[in-house]
């Protein structure tokens, strides 16, 4: 994304996100910024629930713009330099008007020439391939995608319309990428899944990775994140999901649609994941572990099991947050009591 050389007048952004303009103000904006780091001329949001708090957020504000929730909104406001826009949710809104002010920088349509395409790879309308891409036999893009430098398609992927590919991204043999996926730099969709057994000949022998990865519409994939291929069918990340940087998805392991799988999570092998459940960072799922849609895994959280109820679960191994909360009020108890004895 680049910034925009845009200048609108605080009514125009009040009426473009159907709020109310409480403090008027002659000012013109030309950007956006944070509420930690005011600037003239910008525009930012407080998400305060008390009319306290948004009276003494609006109070360090230079000249410019701020959209404050409409039912923390102080009776009496005092004077100020900057302009307030009520709407019924700051943030949303903020996010309604990042557009005016930013632009996607797409590259131009066409093939670099360091790119290597085999032949009869099938490359649809609008596509764009950056420098030192590979695209090997067999493989087939829809139109409008972008893969960026050094992207690489290994044998027989398909990658559907409108994805970007940032640098470094690797797809391997036999993989499908849906349409509107966003995957960014040096993730790689299709290694070889973690599949070992003892053997009394070579002691440890390599089970093959015969299985694929299918990644449904409309997801995105962060950073330096891992997607194993199935050892024997597929490995499937459903429509929607958000991958963060860091995570690792293990072989034959399937996430439904909408699902959030934050930083550092560690997912193992042939797990089932349902809709719009959401993955803490750091947290971590044993193999073969089924959950239930509607289950949110807080920060470090550790599954040893499955879990078949939608909540909030916390903890290693991983309990409801309500029975999570109890131990640990109950060790703090423990704790204190054995320091007044003196032990």
């Amino acid at each position: 994304m680049r910034s925009k050389e845009t200048s609108l007048s605080v009514s125009v952004l009040a009426s473009m996100v159907e709020g109310s303009l409480v403090a008027p103000s002659p000012i013109s904006v030309n950007g956006v910024c944070t509420l930690e780091s005011p600037q003239p001329g910008k525009i930012t949001f407080i998400r305060a629930k008390s009319a306290e708090h948004v009276a003494r957020e609006l109070l360090k504000l230079p000249a410019m713009a701020v959209l404050v929730p409409r039912d923390a909104m102080p009776e009496k406001l005092p004077p100020l330099t900057a302009a307030v826009i009520a709407v019924k949710d700051p943030y949303a809104a903020f996010l309604d008007l990042l557009h005016h002010f930013f632009e996607a920088v797409r590259p131009a349509p066409g093939i670099h020439p360091t790119a290597t395409i085999a032949p009869g790879a099938k490359i649809g309308a609008e596509v764009s391939i950056g420098a030192y891409c590979v695209i090997e036999a067999g493989c087939s893009i829809g139109d409008r995608t972008v893969l960026h430098a050094q992207v690489r398609l290994y044998r027989d992927v398909t990658v559907g319309s409108d994805v970007e590919l940032f640098s470094g991204v690797s797809i391997r043999a036999s993989c499908t990428i849906g349409s509107r996926v966003t995957i960014h730099d040096n993730t790689v969709i299709g290694a070889d899944g973690f599949g070992y057994v003892p053997d009394p000949k070579t002691g440890i022998r390599k089970v093959p990775q015969v299985g694929d990865v299918v990644i449904a519409d409309d997801v995105e994939i962060g950073a330096n994140t891992c997607i194993d291929r199935g050892t024997i069918g597929s490995t499937r990340i459903g429509r929607g999901t958000k991958i963060d940087n860091l995570v690792q998805i293990g072989h034959n392991t399937v996430i439904g649609a909408n699902c959030f799988i934050c930083g550092q999570t560690g997912i193992a092998g042939s797990c089932t994941i349902g809709d719009g459940v959401v993955c803490g960072g750091s947290s971590g799922l044993a193999d073969h572990v089924t959950i239930a849609p509607g289950v949110r895994l807080g920060g470090w959280c550790g599954v040893t099991g499955s879990i078949s109820e939608p909540g909030d679960y916390m903890g290693f191994p991983a309990v409801k947050a309500y029975e999570f909360k109890r131990q640990q009020a109950a060790l703090m108890r423990l704790t204190r009591g054995r320091e007044r004895k003196g032990q």
